[in-house]
Formats: structure tokens, C-alpha cells, sequence
């Protein structure tokens, strides 16, 4: 224990992981500033509303009619705030749309802003694609205010592509260092032994990747709850995640699409701990090790340019596209098997980071 929590002080008070920290902190508070809540829109009673304003709009207006949808409630809301139909150059939604109304036209009309197609027909819920996806679901789709939940998917995989360069930064030196600091034939004489010595490395590198996953969760619901709120929890994931829930994955409970993005932004971290760790047992130089754990890193996004078939498949399994924004759409349907690989390639990594430390360090 006396080691372990000395490995650890010496991994959180490296400069590079304390400075690492504000600035992914910094960094966090920016992107959700300038680029969530900055995008936020509402036109409503004829007055334009941006950014924090349009969202606390948003959710004032949303509240009235919150819960089950019907066809009632559908033409409440095209009465009072019309059907959106101005596409405006440079606005994230209809120029003279809001939450509710981007809604309807989103699942209810023809129209779509993605593709810059304005409503001209308009459907009743019996046929829409809402109630078509419904039908296998006990929980049918509701209207709320899902905005904080969607924000919270985006600030999530942006947060641990940070975090991920903050444990390489972190992490590349816990066993490189020995060799830069000249300390690595000492260690091993000590009455502690080899064996100890490395065990309280791991764990200390694997304590401060858990308390970056933890910390990332933690700040990113607080943002999230205190601005949007977090309501919608229990909705469809197609709704959530304001998108038609044609494909197999929207059609889901949120609740459970979730769990499995949490999942695999752990696996993520865990796996890039691992990889880091076996680097950074193969040199004797802080700098190198990290080079090197960022190139090992990054080369999956080159893998799948350049290669197709079984080769593109594996790099699903890899640290930095467990992490990305996105996948979980196109590897649902064996998101399992990308997990098994995961952990057979990081168990595997440190492994063979742990026999390469010892075999160096007994020569």
C-alpha cells in the first residue's frame, strides 16, 4: 500500500498531469459554452432567442405540453407556434423555429432542415415513423426536453478524447521515467521487491484513468442538469438524440444506449491505460514513450483509410474509436465483440508492458 500511494502522489503531481486537468477543464467549459449552449435557438411570439435565453425558452415552452403525444397536442403546438419553414444560412435550426415546433417538423411533416427540405405535408401520429417504432416498446415515445441528454453524448466523447490525451501525457512516464531519472537499478534491490514495484505502478496508472473517467462524468451531468436539465431519460434514443429513428439503435430506450456508451468510453480508457503502459515499459525516455503512445493511438484512423474488411473491423476495438462520437451507430448490432476484443488487446498489452519492464530491469 506504501507503494502504490507512493506511485500515485508522483503521477498526480507531475506538472504535465496538473496542468493536463485545468486544461481539459478549461477546455470542457468552452466547448460546452461557446459550441452547445451557443448553438441553441428559439423563435417564439415573433422574438428571437440565442443561446442560454433560446434554452431556458425552450424548456419554459416544452414544459406545457411534456408526456404523451397525440394528435391534440400536435395541433396545439402548430397553432400556437406554426410549422417551421425558413432555412436560415449560418442558424443550427429553422429560422423561425423552436424546441416544439422543430419537433413536429422533424416527425410530423416532410420537411427536413438537414437537407434543407421545407415541410409541405403533414402527418397524423397513426402515421408517422414515431408510432411505426413504438409498437415493439413498452415505453412509447413522449415529448420532453431531451436537449440535456443529447448535449451530454457530445460533451461526453469530446471530454475523453481529452481525457485520452491527458493519460498519455499522464501515463507514458510511469515506467519510462525510471529510465530518465537513472532510479531503474535501485528500485529493484529495494525490500519491497520487483514484483510489488510494479503491481503499485499499474494500479496507480489505472486510479488516476479512473478518476479521469469519473471526473468527465461527474463535471459533464453537472453542466448539463444545471443549464438544459435532464429530462427524457426514459424516451426513445431517436428522440433524444433529435434524429428519425429509422435505424435499429433509436428505436432503443435511451436508458440503454446510455449504459452501453458509458461502457465503451471506459473500455476506451481502460484499453489506452494499458497500451500506454506497455509503451512506455519498452523505453527508457519519458518524451519517446509518448511519441510513440500517440502514434500508436492515432494510426487506427489511418488503418481504416487506407484498409478495408477484417483489418477496418479490429479498429473498432481500438482506444480511440471506443471513444469517438458517433460509432456506436455503426458498430450496435456487435458492440459486444468489440468490447471482448478490447479487453483480450489490452489485457495482452499489459501483459507484455509488465513481463518487458521486468525482463529490462533485472538485466
Amino acid at each position: 500500500m506504501c507503494l502504490y500511494k507512493m506511485e500515485f502522489y508522483k503521477l498526480i503531481h507531475k506538472k504535465i498531469v496538473f496542468i493536463g486537468m485545468i486544461s481539459v477543464i478549461g477546455i470542457i467549459l468552452l466547448f460546452f459554452w461557446f459550441v452547445e449552449i451557443g448553438e441553441e435557438f428559439a423563435s417564439v411570439d415573433g422574438k428571437t432567442y440565442i443561446g442560454y435565453e433560446a434554452v431556458r425558452m425552450n424548456r419554459k415552452i416544452t414544459e406545457e405540453f411534456a408526456g404523451r403525444i397525440t394528435n391534440d397536442k400536435i395541433d396545439q403546438i402548430v397553432d400556437k407556434y406554426g410549422v417551421p419553414s425558413k432555412i436560415v444560412e449560418g442558424l443550427p435550426e429553422w429560422g423561425n423555429g423552436n424546441y416544439l415546433n422543430a419537433f413536429v417538423a422533424r416527425y410530423f411533416t416532410n420537411g427536413s432542415f438537414e437537407r434543407g427540405i421545407v415541410p409541405t405535408e403533414r402527418y397524423p401520429l397513426e402515421k408517422s415513423e414515431l408510432r411505426q417504432v413504438s409498437g415493439p416498446y413498452k415505453n412509447a415515445p413522449t415529448l420532453a426536453y431531451t436537449k440535456g441528454w443529447k448535449v451530454f453524448v457530445e460533451v461526453f466523447h469530446f471530454a475523453l478524447m481529452l481525457g485520452s490525451v491527458l493519460i498519455i501525457c499522464g501515463v507514458s512516464g510511469v515506467f519510462a521515467d525510471e529510465g530518465t531519472t537513472k532510479m531503474m537499478p535501485l528500485i529493484f534491490t529495494t525490500k519491497e521487491g520487483r514484483r510489488k514495484e510494479l503491481i503499485a505502478k499499474i494500479a496507480a496508472a489505472f486510479t488516476l484513468t479512473i478518476l479521469i473517467l469519473i471526473g468527465i462524468i461527474v463535471l459533464d451531468l453537472l453542466l448539463c442538469n444545471a443549464v438544459y436539465g435532464l429530462g427524457g431519460f426514459h424516451n426513445i434514443t431517436g428522440i433524444v438524440l433529435s434524429d428519425h429513428p429509422d435505424w435499429l439503435l433509436y428505436q432503443q430506450k435511451f436508458s440503454d444506449y446510455f449504459g452501453i456508451t458509458l461502457m465503451l468510453g471506459v473500455q476506451g480508457l481502460l484499453s489506452l491505460c494499458s497500451i500506454t503502459l506497455c509503451v512506455s515499459a519498452w523505453y527508457n525516455r519519458s518524451f519517446s514513450a509518448v511519441v510513440v503512445a500517440s502514434v500508436v493511438w492515432v494510426s487506427p484512423i489511418l488503418l481504416r483509410i487506407f484498409f478495408s474488411g477484417l483489418i477496418s473491423f479490429f479498429t473498432y476495438a481500438t482506444p480511440i474509436f471506443l471513444v469517438m462520437n458517433g460509432m456506436l451507430e455503426d458498430m450496435y448490432s456487435f458492440w459486444y465483440i468489440v468490447v471482448i476484443i478490447s479487453l483480450l488487446l489490452g489485457t495482452g498489452c499489459l501483459l507484455s508492458g509488465y513481463r518487458k519492464y521486468k525482463t529490462k530491469s533485472a538485466s
